[in-house]
Formats: structure tokens, C-alpha cells, sequence
């Protein structure tokens, strides 16, 4: 928090000090507000210059608009733009110095002989490769071992799926969660699908329906290997694929179909998908899995595995389907974004290139954004859900606060918010800890 020190050795949060003993046309100031004023102030004193250097103009008016783009277009466009948010991070209230990257893996799907297929995946799942020969019957799991990954997402294509009846047949396709044993804990920032046909033109037919079903399965995929007698875990050995057999109801569309957010298209139109928390526990860090955190339970001679929701987030899914598309055809293509967020295991706290995030957005904010977010997440491949103009700028954000005019510069500073100014350091120094890290510089 900020503190401020008026020679009574008593500290008061900034807070404190402009709600309790400021105007009333100021004490809904915020720390964002006093540096965004500091630029201004910065600018003003160019502009009062005997001299006027343009470059130097120019320079701060980039700067703020900038800062404008940085403080509040950001997350939303992270949100909405999962594809071009590599290395994005959710503001926090407390940020933690963390890391972060973007997971993206590409899947071709192909249909059955009615032209049939279905795809599920949640999107909040990562797995330490730890867990890759780990001898399951440590854990109740019978004669098998991990074997190359566990995943999140469940491909159907086989010729019993009709769209109307339970199906059986889910596969475990493998997306490239499984990462090597760098990291402890990790949060989704933001993600989105994008399903695209690029089958022939000419026999194009077919629709395509994107969903997104709230559903807390607690069942993951992966493969697995069948022991042999003594034999260590082979790496180059065969495996099989664990089942689902709770996911037999998503055989039928019409779980699909009856989801608040569903949306129907062309095959050729394609469908894209976006990833929205659906409440602020989806912003906790939760322990990535490895060789220690697997439950599971075996069905004759096959694996099923069931994980404890301490090391994902259960609840949202992307789902979508075909009906009458071109039959046993590759013309489906599947693009996965994902960009985590990440706390590194200690042994790598020296190798991996961790930050702070010294951006604050207020919660009522931050649900705004989320709420946009919400209002079309299901779209067609090529479709945006927003045109700019719900995007928050702190112009706007401040013209709504001080709708009668802001205090002017002479005000302001026998208020004491602008004591510094033109110097930039004493409005900086108001805003607190979170911009006196080496990572931000506004001089």
C-alpha cells in the first residue's frame, strides 16, 4: 500500500489520506489516476517551455498514449486476442513475480462415414512429464505405467457417433501439456480454439457447432503402458489409450445445442471459441500435476484417470461438433492457444526469466472486461466479438469521474498530489511500490 508521513509519525494509506482529509472532487483518486495526472503534468511543462522540443513532445505523447493502451487495454485484448497475447499475465492486487508463456499446438480431425465428429477440451490443465513412466499401481492403477502424456482434450470420430445418442468412443489426443518439471503452480490468463475446414471446396457440406458447457468432470486423458513381469517402463514401447466413460453423454449434440453459449456455422465458416474465468477462483494458482497427484481407477484392462481438481480447474469446456460434413474427410484443423501463467519450481529460479506485473486493474473493472468477454464467445473462426468501442481507456474512465472538470494543476498541487510537478519523481513516489521496480521506467 502506499504511505504517507505528514510529520505526526502516523502513517496513512493514500487511500485513507484522499477519502479522509481531501476535496470531495478528488478523493476518488486512484494510484493509476495520479500517474496518468504525473504525464500530463510532465507534458504541460514541456508545452510552457521557452523553447518547445517537439521531439521531446512527441516523445510524452506517445508515452501516455501508451500508458493509456498498456493500464487498460491489455487484459481485455488478451482476452479477446488469445493468439497475439504471448506472455500476458492477469493484473493482480498483489502481484507475485512469476513467468509466463503460450502454448500452442495444432490437431487435424477428421470425420466418420456420416461426416460426423466431436472435439472436447478444457483448457486449464498442465502436467509436470515426471508423471511420464510412473508405476500406477502405487496408486491402485494395476500393471500399467504413464506413458508420453496426459491431456485435456478428447477427440470422437468414430462411426457409431450420430449426434443423438451416448457414445463411448472419446480418444485422447496429446497437445503438448505435458512440460518438462520446471514449474510448481500455474493459472490460465487466457485461451481460445479456432476450428477451421480446409477439406476440398467443391464437396464442401455441413454445419459446425461450437459450445461451451460447464461440466466438472474430474476424468483426464493420457496413455498408458501394460507392465511386463519386472520389465522397467520402455520409452519406445507401445501404448494404449485411458477411457472416459463419463464423457459417453457428450455423443449427443444436444447438450451442445442447449448450452446458454452455443452457436451453429457453416462448416466452411469455421468456429472459434474464447476462454473466460467463470469466477475469481479461476485466477488462483493451482499446483501443476505430477508423478504425486494421480488417482485413478482401472475397468478391466484399461486406465481411467481421475485427478483431484487441486491441480486443475474443472468446469469450463470448449465442445464442438460436425453433422454432414464431407465423411471420412481430414478437413477439420484445430489451433489451441493457451497462455499460462507460471511460479517456477526453486531449482529454476535462476534460469527462468521471472516478473512482476506492475499493472492494477480494479476488480469492478476487471469484471467489466470479463463480462465483454462473455458477450460472444462463440464466434466464426474469422469473427471478432467487439469493434473497439467497449474497450476502457483511462480517458474515458477519468472524463466519467470528474465529469464536472479536473482539478487544475495549481489545485492539485496545493492539494499536494502535484507538490513534484514538473518534476516527475514526487507523483511517482505517491504511486507507490507498484512502479518502483526496475521493470518500469517514466522518466
Amino acid at each position: 500500500m502506499i504511505s504517507m508521513n505528514r510529520g505526526t509519525g502516523i502513517k496513512k494509506t493514500a487511500d485513507e489520506y484522499y477519502k479522509n482529509e481531501n476535496p470531495d472532487d478528488i478523493k476518488n483518486f486512484d494510484n493509476q489516476d495520479i500517474l496518468f495526472i504525473s504525464k500530463l503534468g510532465n507534458l504541460r511543462n514541456l508545452l510552457s517551455s521557452d523553447k518547445i522540443n517537439l521531439r521531446s513532445v512527441k516523445q510524452q505523447i506517445n508515452d501516455i498514449s501508451n500508458f493509456d493502451k498498456t493500464q487498460n487495454f491489455d487484459y481485455l485484448n488478451n482476452m479477446l486476442c488469445p493468439e497475439k497475447a504471448r506472455g500476458c499475465k492477469i493484473p493482480s492486487q498483489v502481484p507475485v513475480p512469476s513467468c509466463s508463456f503460450q502454448l500452442h499446438n495444432c490437431v487435424t480431425v477428421s470425420t466418420n462415414s456420416s461426416g460426423n465428429c466431436a472435439f472436447l477440451l478444457n483448457p486449464f490443465f498442465l502436467a509436470s512429464d515426471d508423471v511420464i513412466g510412473y508405476d500406477l499401481s502405487q496408486v491402485g492403477g494395476g500393471n500399467f505405467f504413464v506413458h508420453k502424456f496426459l491431456t485435456s482434450l478428447w477427440v470422437n470420430n468414430n462411426d457409431s457417433l450420430s449426434g443423438t445418442a451416448p457414445d463411448t468412443n472419446w480418444t485422447p489426443v496429446d497437445i503438448g501439456q505435458t512440460l518438462p518439471a520446471v514449474y510448481d503452480q500455474y493459472r490460465l490468463v487466457s485461451a481460445c480454439v479456432v476450428v477451421k475446414y480446409i477439406g476440398r471446396l467443391d464437396i464442401a457440406s455441413g454445419v459446425l457447432g461450437g459450445a461451451i458447457i460447464y461440466d466438472e468432470s474430474d476424468t483426464l486423458g493420457g496413455q498408458v503402458q501394460a507392465k511386463s513381469g519386472t520389465n522397467p517402463y520402455n520409452p519406445s514401447g507401445a501404448g494404449v489409450n485411458s477411457l472416459a466413460p463419463d464423457l459417453a453423454k457428450f455423443g449427443n449434440f444436444d447438450l451442445a445445442m442447449d448450452s446458454f453459449y452455443h452457436q451453429e456455422n457453416l462448416c466452411i465458416e469455421g468456429s472459434r471459441m474464447l476462454y473466460f474465468p467463470l469466477d475469481n477462483s479461476f485466477e488462483e494458482y493451482v499446483k501443476i500435476c505430477d508423478n504425486t497427484t494421480i488417482a485413478d481407477y482401472t475397468s478391466g484392462s484399461s486406465v481411467v484417470f481421475n485427478m483431484p481438481q487441486d491441480y486443475y480447474k474443472a468446469g469450463f469446456n470448449w465442445f464442438f461438433y460436425s453433422l454432414g460434413a464431407p465423411p471420412s474427410s481430414n478437413c477439420f484443423k484445430v489451433d489451441i492457444y493457451c497462455n499460462f501463467e507460471c511460479l517456477p519450481n526453486a531449482k529454476y529460479l535462476n534460469y527462468m526469466p521471472i516478473t512482476l506485473n506492475p499493472y492494477i486493474i480494479s476488480t469492478e473493472e476487471k469484471k467489466r472486461m470479463n463480462l465483454l468477454v462473455q458477450s460472444k464467445p462463440v464466434l466464426k473462426s474469422n469473427e471478432n466479438n467487439s469493434d473497439g468501442s467497449q474497450i476502457p481507456s483511462i480517458f474515458n474512465k477519468m472524463i466519467k469521474k470528474f465529469d464536472n472538470g479536473l482539478p487544475g494543476f495549481e489545485k492539485l498541487r496545493s492539494y499536494g498530489i502535484m507538490a513534484g510537478i514538473p518534476s516527475l519523481k514526487p507523483g511517482l513516489s505517491l504511486a507507490g511500490a507498484m512502479i518502483n521496480t526496475e521493470a518500469m521506467d517514466y522518466e
